[in-house]
């Protein structure tokens, strides 16, 4: 693994579970929440962690983005990255995974 490698990796791991609402995919589906309406009832909170975290980094009202110094080719392989790592913490996906 890279350098980068790794950095996206862990801030993979300290996204994960960004703006958890304490539910699961199920519950937000049958209630039919406005995340499971967002995202289609596809992987709702893991999708939600993610855009939570690219939110934060692109507010420029916390000056956090810590993928900023990055070139353009390393952020988007970056995001791609935290992307993946972030849905692939569905549980239902683990087998076909």
């Amino acid at each position: 693994m890279t350098d980068n490698d790794i950095f996206f990796s862990m801030l993979s791991g300290a996204a994960h579970d960004m703006d958890h609402p304490g539910t699961n995919n199920n519950f937000e589906m049958k209630s039919k929440s406005k995340l499971a309406l967002l995202y289609n009832d596809q992987s709702v909170l893991e999708h939600h962690h993610a855009a939570s975290f690219f939110f934060l980094l692109d507010n420029v009202n916390y000056d956090c983005n810590v993928m900023a110094d990055f070139t353009e080719k390393e952020r988007s392989e970056g995001r791609k990255m935290i992307l993946e790592n972030i849905l692939g913490t569905d549980m239902t996906k683990h087998v076909s995974i």
